[in-house]
């Protein structure tokens, strides 16, 4: 992506991975007894995040039917537009939250991450959720299939309304392997995301002083 914003080609590029603030090993699943969690983490901001895609898609009775409840987590310009949209739409099974600074307490209470975004680079909500064991439903867009494997780790869609309702369908479908996808979806962020990759990148900059004769 970034080879082609700055149309040339980056043979020595690397990607350098952000952070991860949260736990690399799964949170206790809560109950399911009360019915099912999804937080939608992000800026509110429907341009980039989608979040109206998914109000549009719980709009639809079958999910107004199901024991499922969607908290938006975060804060944006456009608070009041979903707000309204959700109202007009009288979609039940919502509720904006705000923003929350303790990422993984908030994981302790919701059993998937749901996230409909139009544009992305590679969103660290995603790796958060996957690091503490949660499941993303997301979209195809910028990295996500980079690190979510349709299925196996998470649900992917197209970001709109059919291709992100056809995703949030097949996870409902497979509510019950939440958990264990969750526990794959962990693995997966060890393996993959280094544990400080902030230290990497340095090591990587004097790596590279050093073959200049910088000392």
């Amino acid at each position: 992506m970034s080879e082609e914003q700055f149309g040339t080609r980056l043979p020595n590029g690397e990607v350098v991975f952000n952070p991860v603030k949260t736990k690399m090993s799964p949170v206790p699943y809560p109950s399911t007894a009360a019915g099912y969690r999804l937080a939608c983490v992000g800026r509110l901001f429907i341009l980039d995040k989608g979040q109206d895609i998914l109000l549009k898609v719980l709009s639809q009775q079958k999910w107004r039917d199901r024991n499922i409840s969607v908290d938006f987590i975060g804060i944006g310009p456009d608070l009041e537009a979903l707000s309204e949209m959700a109202n007009m739409l009288e979609i039940k099974n919502v509720a904006f939250k705000g923003y929350s600074a303790d990422i993984n307490k908030l994981w302790e209470n919701y059993h998937a991450l749901v996230l409909p975004s139009r544009s992305e680079g590679l969103p660290l909500v995603i790796v958060e959720a996957m690091a503490v064991g949660r499941v993303p439903i997301t979209t195809y867009a910028g990295g996500n299939a980079e690190i979510v494997e349709d299925q196996q780790t998470g649900f992917m869609g197209d970001a709109s309304e059919r291709g992100f309702g056809e995703a949030m369908e097949r996870a409902w479908l497979r509510r019950e392997e939440w958990e264990s996808m969750g526990i794959k979806a962990a693995e997966h962020i060890k393996a993959t995301i280094p544990q400080h990759p902030e230290t990497r990148f340095v090591d990587e900059i004097k790596d590279i002083l050093k073959q200049e004769g910088h000392n």
